[in-house]
């Protein structure tokens, strides 16, 4: 969508540049008296590009681009003014100026400058980024670059930079726009779950399911899919990632027919990859088929300049949400938000944003409040190893993965039988005893497991990697678990019938 093209002019060669640049480009024009009309205005859903002429009768029109942005967080301000050295039109951006045009205009470099400046409002409404800062921008030009092009791209960024934001201003910029965006985070599945979320599966396929299932692969189908975290794949499931870029083919999960799918694909990683593949962890053909183009998202602490932005926008947004009173920051409380670290990046910004505008008393947060959160906020930093486990082994997430399609099984077997009978009977004898859990009896996730392993093994008539296929693991936990829970040929106790 477009911007609008706000004006505060009055020398009639700079309205006749404007309306040159604009209406070619089917951006819609809208002249203003003054400020406060300007300032009146709901913010337009594709932003808004604010004209402004120094020479006009304006008492400081710095004061009026600190104004524009405290008010709006889509609009970017471009100066026309007399000539000036690069170090003062700096100072001026520094103050809030997005674009300084010297004057006498050129035409030629004008259309440039302007086409560019709406390129880069347009990406940023769109993906509703926040930033004005030379890396943001910077960062955003090659965006607009790649995003027409149909090549994979690598994103690297620390956590909570924006990876997933700039994944989707790449979408929303590219002739796929009109499209899926879909994502999966590649580090938050066992790999067995990992396999049915990126391929689907079908009926039967494992324990508990129960339907055919379509993966990312199938929903993104010509749109955009971007694959976050895929540093932490592991290497058997990156050959498989590397097939259907190579090929666009795939199979589900279970099934015997191939598959075709079209799809952008966007990576993203907090790691370093060629380490990885240095290491041997990362495959480096995958490597270099997903880095056709690499990004690299700027941490918070290398744009500070976009902070207070940032504060008034997640601010703005916490009132919202919250149903509270808009808040200001004191100009003492603004400095140590700019000059904290910020580890967790724009994501830990708006945490703490979020906690001053719900906790504060006052309708402007004080120095001492912003001290104080930060503290904490570094404390918390300081010591990352809670008592609390955040984190799973690969045999834990396994096990999960049995428990959670024993359970689903489990209830939809009882809610088909009320729905047939108008009652709930007892499962049936193939489940009875295990399934059959009493509502305040805590399930026994061993004796599940194990049941299961032994009705998969009977069900595929012992063949081991049928049953590992069927249960969505891997065949060496498999045998791992036969071996601990005493299981013989065919799923029977060892030493028995």
């Amino acid at each position: 969508m477009n911007p609008v093209l706000w004006t505060l002019v009055q020398d009639p060669a700079i309205e006749e540049a404007l309306r040159e640049a604009a209406e070619p480009a089917g951006i819609e024009i809208r002249p203003f008296a003054n400020i406060a009309d300007a300032l009146s205005q709901p913010e337009p859903e594709g932003g808004a590009i604010l004209a402004i002429d120094a020479a006009a009768k304006l008492k400081n029109y710095l004061t009026v681009v600190r104004r524009v942005h405290r008010t709006f967080f889509f609009v970017d301000c471009v100066v026309f003014g007399p000539a000036r050295a690069a170090d003062q039109i700096e100072r001026e951006r520094a103050a809030g100026v997005d674009r300084y045009i010297s004057m006498p205009l050129d035409a030629e470099e004008f259309a440039v400058a302007f086409a560019e400046t709406a390129s880069l409002r347009r990406v940023k409404s769109a993906a509703r980024l926040v930033g004005r800062s030379p890396a943001v921008n910077e960062m955003l030009r090659t965006v607009l670059q790649v995003a027409p092009t149909e090549v994979p791209v690598l994103i690297e960024g620390e956590s909570g930079s924006g990876k997933e934001l700039t994944a989707r201003a790449i979408h929303l910029t590219s002739r796929r726009a009109d499209r899926p965006f879909d994502a999966v985070n590649c580090g938050s599945f066992a790999e067995g779950v990992l396999e049915s979320e990126l391929f689907g599966h079908e009926r039967g396929s494992f324990t508990g399911a129960v339907s055919r299932r379509e993966g990312v692969f199938e929903r993104a189908n010509r749109g955009t899919l971007l694959l976050d975290e895929v540093g932490e794949m592991s290497l058997n499931m990156q050959v498989k990632l590397l097939r259907v870029i190579e090929t666009g083919e795939f199979m589900r999960v279970g099934g015997s027919q191939r598959l075709h799918t079209d799809v952008r694909i966007v990576a993203a990683t907090n790691r370093e990859l060629e380490t990885a593949v240095e290491r041997g962890q990362f495959r480096a053909d995958l490597y270099y088929r997903l880095k056709v183009v690499r990004i690299r998202i700027p941490p918070l602490r290398a744009r500070t300049e976009d902070i207070p932005l940032l504060v008034h926008y997640f601010m703005a947004q916490a009132a919202r949400r919250h149903d509270k009173r808009a808040r200001s920051v004191e100009p003492q409380g603004m400095d140590l938000l700019v000059n904290y670290a910020w580890p967790g990046n724009v994501r830990e910004l708006a945490n703490v944003v979020d906690n001053l505008t719900i906790l504060s008393r006052e309708g402007t947060i004080g120095a001492a409040e912003v001290e104080h959160r930060l503290k904490e906020q570094g404390r918390t930093a300081a010591f990352p190893d809670l008592p609390v486990r955040v984190q799973r082994t690969r045999d834990e997430m396994e096990r999960d993965l049995i428990l959670n399609s024993l359970l689903s099984l489990h209830n939809d077997v009882r809610e088909i039988l009320r729905i047939a009978r108008g009652e709930a009977p007892a499962a049936p004898a193939r489940w009875r005893g295990y399934l059959e859990v009493a509502e305040d009896e805590p399930r026994n996730l061993e004796k599940l497991e194990r049941e299961a392993i032994r009705e998969a093994l009977a069900a595929n008539a012992g063949n081991r990697r049928k049953a590992a296929r069927q249960l969505g693991i891997s065949e060496r936990t498999l045998y791992r678990r036969i071996r601990e829970y005493g299981l013989g040929a065919g799923g029977r106790e060892a030493g028995g019938d």
